[in-house]
């Protein structure tokens, strides 16, 4: 995550029902405000703070050669070893002014996606994307908030929601309206990083995350205070990255280097955007 991530999943959760609102009545309309970006918050606490969520605590007893490492050596060959990585399960859960975001998607460095946003009080969004296409699925309660940002009377909500809620709808990438997806499904931003990290990163205990060893690092971050889990066996892939603050989130990552499924479920119901002319299907509702 290293402290990016929050700011940058909320514009993309932005982008994503900027996308949507173009299939309401009228069409258009800019991408909805949904968030903002974690604010400053507390220095770093002078040691790692494991998240509730780490089992098997096991205190001082990191092995190999990260254990001979400082902070910083170890997140820059972590850094490294993210950047390598061609596809990921990436899980995100994150605190905006009150309202948690959930990611749960598989990525690669192809563009690829497949999986689910979902948001708290405003449904949930399925999402795959391959090369060439997006296929994106949202449920009655995604679809009604959608149309009550966009202030759609009560009639043309319900009849909207009639035909999309729970229905596949499908654009080429080359649609300008796609081209949020390429932010939601960029597996490069997750991954690459563009900072070096603090010298100041405190090595601290070593805990379980999903069965797999991890060694802690607590740095500063503009949004507050961030934890990175660092695998201890193997390759030092980033396994979680914790920031609290004002703000709070998590992400972990996993199954890297697994190839990424693009195919839609057997018998999908497709309805094909590009198809229906300028306006979108709110033109029929």
């Amino acid at each position: 995550m290293r402290s990016r991530t929050i700011g940058m999943s909320v514009l993309a959760t932005s982008a994503l029902f900027g996308l949507t609102t173009a299939c309401l009545p009228g069409g258009g309309g800019k991408a909805a405000d949904v968030g903002r970006a974690a604010r400053a918050a507390e220095q770093a606490s002078g040691a790692a703070t494991p998240s509730p969520t780490a089992k098997g605590k096991d205190k001082d007893k990191s092995t190999g050669v990260l254990a001979d490492l400082s902070g910083a050596e170890i997140l820059s060959q972590s850094y490294e070893a993210m950047r390598k990585v061609e596809s990921a399960h990436v899980v995100a859960k994150l605190r905006e002014e009150g309202k948690q975001v959930e990611f749960d998607l598989s990525l690669d460095k192809k563009g690829g996606c497949n999986g689910a946003i979902r948001y708290e009080a405003m449904g949930k969004v399925d999402l795959v994307k391959s090369t060439d296409l997006v296929h994106f699925k949202g449920d009655s309660d995604y679809w009604r908030a959608v149309a009550a940002k966009k202030h759609t009377s009560k009639k043309q909500t319900d009849a909207m929601v009639t035909m999309l809620a729970d229905r596949w709808l499908k654009m080429p990438l080359s649609d300008p309206e796609a081209a949020s997806f390429a932010h939601v499904c960029d597996l490069g931003k997750l991954t690459g990083g563009s900072s070096k990290p603090s010298p100041l990163a405190r090595k601290g205990e070593t805990v379980a995350i999903d069965g797999k060893q991890a060694l802690t690092i607590t740095s500063a971050a503009k949004e507050g205070t961030e934890v990175d889990y660092i695998a201890t066996q193997g390759t030092p892939y980033l396994l979680k990255s914790t920031i609290s603050g004002d703000e709070s989130g998590e992400i972990l990552f996993s199954a890297f280097g697994t190839p990424v499924d693009t195919a839609l479920p057997d018998g999908a119901d497709v309805l094909d955007l590009s198809k229906l002319g300028g306006g979108g299907p709110g033109e029929s509702v």
